[in-house]
């Protein structure tokens, strides 16, 4: 009891881009515009500026769906900028 001062702290895990990515595709509505919804996210992460690099991941993941659901490589180029 009481309190332990010599306890390590342990930093929170951060969950994987697959498993983030994974979860925002389940949650949406199924008559949502996915491309379009995944086109938001990505240019949402195009905003990160800090050095990890699992929001990067996360967003080539989601300009990777936006690709694949309509507009080819040409959209996926287009959202990169």
């Amino acid at each position: 009891m009481g309190l332990n001062w010599n306890s390590t702290t342990v930093a929170p895990v951060m969950p994987e881009p697959e498993q983030v990515f994974l979860a925002w595709l389940i949650a949406q509505p199924e008559d949502g515009n996915l491309r379009a919804a995944a086109a938001r996210q990505a240019n949402r992460l195009a905003e990160y500026a800090g050095g990890h690099p699992g929001p990067r991941h996360l967003r080539q993941l989601f300009l990777d769906l936006a690709a694949e659901l309509g507009g080819g490589a040409a959209a996926s180029r287009a959202m990169s900028s």
